[in-house]
């Protein structure tokens, strides 16, 4: 007797209608956007819309609708473990449904995360990372928290200056980006006041670490700043354990001048300047109390007493004798190996999200 075939419920079947509706809304509302960003010219450097199509379509490996996920997109970099055959490198941008809230919100989660993407696929620095299971050249978890500060002054940045050239095709999203760290008439008061739109951009990247907010629930009014901080302490202590348990043999590095200008460097002016001289490129302003702590706390793990100490990034590459070219290719390319049962567990991946309508500043 053959065994009758089970239908979905009825439940079941509506939610799985709700969600192809959703990524058909998806697909319209990007069809839109990408319209709105092919038409985005800067009276300086003319249709950089199209060039921003071009260099992001080149690299992005999968874009597509989380019906899990709260934040409006989050970009993807690595997972740990990679699944057999599988990449570590992931490279990949995943919208919440809050994105599909408006259009304007969409342009804004897309163009932020697309600068992710495109920082990934240049900056050597950024393969170095503990997520990276191609790499066993781990930044210090010191460097970790300067990269994420960097990475979104980039991406805010960046992602306000493009948005900017959008208002013309899109005047609501001014009020789509009014919660995100640079809302897009301050970037636009930013650049009226500069000689250059590189002087704009230095001046927006400080302006954007300092913004004053309630970020977590419960929580006093810090600068944003704090809030990537304890990010990014809460991923390097949960994913270097992983690396540790599994017997990994990591060297720990500390970022140069040039490292910071490489993420800098991904798309547009660059937002840290030309001078990888420059000390403060590697200085992280100020760090909460709390924050300080945590730091000592994963350093005195690593056994790191002296950051100044560790080798810089360039000088791990050269004992292995890897350039920084054949670093980033060998990364990319990177795929997962075959693992006992017992080593197959579920991967953990490092992420950046886009949420602009959380939290908002606090009232002057």
């Amino acid at each position: 007797m053959v065994d009758p075939v089970k239908k979905p419920d009825l439940n079941e079947q509506e939610l799985r209608a709700q969600e192809e509706a959703q990524r058909a809304t998806l697909g319209q509302h990007l069809k839109i956007v990408d319209d709105w960003i092919a038409n985005m010219q800067d009276p300086v450097l003319g249709p950089v819309g199209a060039a921003f199509r071009a260099a992001s379509a080149r690299i992005i490996h999968h874009e597509g609708l989380d019906f899990g996920m709260s934040p409006s997109a989050v970009y993807h970099s690595f997972r740990y473990p990679a699944a057999p055959g599988q990449t570590s490198f992931s490279n990949d941008v995943l919208y919440g449904t809050e994105a599909l809230d408006s259009r304007e919100r969409l342009l804004g989660a897309r163009t932020h995360e697309f600068i992710h993407a495109l920082q990934y696929d240049t900056a050597a620095a950024l393969h170095a990372d503990p997520f990276n299971e191609a790499s066993d050249i781990i930044v210090s978890p010191y460097d970790y928290i300067l990269r994420k500060e960097r990475l979104e002054q980039d991406a805010y940045v960046k992602g306000a200056w493009l948005c900017s050239l959008a208002v013309d095709d899109a005047p609501g999203v001014v009020a789509a980006m009014k919660g995100t760290p640079l809302p897009i008439d301050t970037f636009q008061d930013i650049r009226a006041k500069s000689g250059s739109l590189q002087e704009a951009f230095t001046a927006a990247a400080r302006d954007t670490r300092n913004l004053l907010g309630t970020w977590r629930k419960n929580a006093p009014p810090s600068v944003i700043a704090d809030e990537w901080h304890a990010r990014a302490l809460e991923e390097y202590a949960r994913i270097i354990k992983m690396r540790l348990d599994a017997g990994d043999k990591l060297t720990f590095v500390r970022l140069a001048g040039e490292d910071i200008l490489e993420i800098g460097d991904a798309f547009g002016p660059n937002t840290f300047g030309s001078n990888a001289a420059d000390p403060t490129l590697t200085v992280i302003e100020n760090l909460s109390p709390e924050n300080a702590k945590k730091l000592a706390e994963i350093n005195a793990l690593l056994g790191i007493a002296d950051r100044d100490r560790l080798p810089a990034l360039d000088d791990a590459l050269q004992a292995k004798g890897v350039t920084r070219a054949a670093y980033l290719d060998i990364s990319k390319k990177h795929v997962g190996p075959a693992r006992n049962d017992s080593s197959n567990s579920p991967a953990v991946e490092g992420s950046t999200a886009f949420n602009p309508s959380a939290p908002r500043p606090p009232a002057p």
